[in-house]
């Protein structure tokens, strides 16, 4: 399931996963930044900020799954509320 879709994060939100990944590239992830934050789609975000497609590819599929996480903590923490 994608949990993060092209154009929908905040730079905030999309830094905080960040945190969470051992994403280091500055291109990578200024390439992901143009995906997510601003609604490139992935090849020509990797092709603007001159990195593999594959290279954006691969840190979009980690996010997805640190997503995923964060997703399930908030279910667990909303149930614990009674909510």
């Amino acid at each position: 399931m994608n949990y993060l879709h092209k154009g929908q994060l905040s730079i905030e939100r999309l830094e905080l996963l960040f945190r969470l990944t051992k994403i280091a590239s500055e291109d990578v992830r200024a390439a992901l930044v143009d995906h997510y934050v601003r609604g490139m789609k992935q090849a020509d975000a990797a092709l603007l900020n001159n990195v593999p497609a594959q290279n954006v590819k691969r840190g979009a599929e980690r996010l997805n799954q640190v997503a995923a996480v964060v997703e399930e903590i908030k279910e667990l923490d909303w149930g614990a509320r009674g909510f």
